[in-house]
Parts: structure tokens; sequence; C-alpha cells
């Protein structure tokens, strides 16, 4: 039940805002009572806090579970497939980590935004590799972080929007795009980077039909 309420919570918020979720709608989409909210939490705020929780936790997973090989550029780009993945299936909990409507709850405790942080941390680590292996030239590995999630975020917050299905346009090409041209703006060589693309896109299709 607890999960129940948490998941629920999330798709109310991305339906209809933070206003949306109250206790008697938690309870009302459940098929309980009241009180099976407050048995679990000790209010609407706890549930969206825990929301956040269970996103970052998930989205973590995601980010983590791509394997690391002698490629590293193809585990980047693997790693940024799997962010969008995660974006698509899940979009209620995609803006509950990131939508301007549960800021203050996010980063109220420091395990909170140790949690959130870590998510970028697992970037920064593949970020790295690239550099290690000398295929890319990274000075500022933070500020480089900040770049490519700068790319990869906004490409999602505008393909959530519907934007490319309503336009004709193949999402996953632009998002492929995006990928060859930060590996070409760190200075990598385009015919590595073709060989990267391919296995990180088999890779992701794989990942796609599980």
């Amino acid at each position: 039940m607890r999960l129940q309420l948490v998941e629920t919570a999330a798709r109310l918020l991305d339906e209809h805002g933070r206003d949306g979720v109250t206790v008697r709608s938690l309870a009302r989409e459940v098929g309980a009572s009241t009180q099976a909210v407050y048995t679990h939490f000790d209010g609407v705020d706890a549930v969206l806090l825990e929301v956040c929780r269970e996103a970052f936790r998930r989205f973590g997973a995601a980010l983590d579970e791509p394997a690391v090989t002698d490629d590293p550029v193809a585990d980047w780009m693997t790693q940024g497939w799997g962010y969008r993945r995660f974006a698509l299936r899940n979009p209620h909990l995609y803006h509950a980590m990131f939508g301007a409507g549960l800021a203050e709850l996010r980063y109220q405790r420091p395990e909170d935004v140790d949690a959130a942080a870590c998510t970028f941390l697992s970037l920064l680590v593949r970020l790295e590799r690239c550099r290690d292996s000398g295929r890319w030239t990274v000075d500022d590995v933070f500020t480089s972080g900040e770049v490519v999630w700068a790319v990869v975020h906004g490409h999602l917050q505008i393909e959530l929007t519907g934007y490319f299905a309503s336009m004709g346009r193949d999402a996953g090409a632009t998002f492929e795009a995006a990928s060859r041209r930060v590996a070409l703006g760190f200075g990598d060589d385009p015919a590595l980077i073709n060989v990267s693309i391919r296995k990180a896109r088999r890779r992701a299709q794989t990942a796609d039909r599980n």
C-alpha cells in the first residue's frame, strides 16, 4: 500500500499539479480510506517527499545499470540512452525529480541532496573514463558534466512535450545526433565515434525490448 500511494501521488502530481494531490484524492485513487494514508505517512508532504526519493532511487539504478566495457564513449552513450528511456517510461517520476513544484521538499535534508547528487556523480564517472582513455579532452569534469546534462535534459524536456511526435520528427535520431556532437566537441575522432554509436545503439535497442 505504501508503494501504491507513492506511485499514485506521482501520477496525480504529473496530471494535476501539487494541488491535485490530497489525502482524499490519494485514498480515492487507491480505493482505501484516508486512514490508509496516515497509516504510512504523516501527511501529503511526506508522501510527495517519498515520491522524490523513490524517483531518484530508480533513476540512479537506471544510470548505473549499463555495463562498463573497453569502450568508454559507448558506455557514456549507453548511459544517455538509459537516461532517455527512464524519462520516457516514467514521466511522472522524471517531473517529480526535476520539476519546480517539489523543489523545497527535494532539498530539505542533506541525505536527499546527496541522493540527487549521486545521479550526477554517475555521469561524471563515465566522463572521467572518456578522458582517461585519451579520446576526450576534458579540462573540468564537473562543468563538462553540466554541459552534457543540459543537452540530455533539454532534449527530454522537449521530447516529453510531444514536440517531435507532433512534427513527425525522429526523436531518437536527434538524440543520437546530440550525443555525436557532444563527443566531437570533446575532441573525439569521428571514426571512433561512429563505432561507439553503433555499439551504444545495439545496447540501447536490447534494453528497450526489456
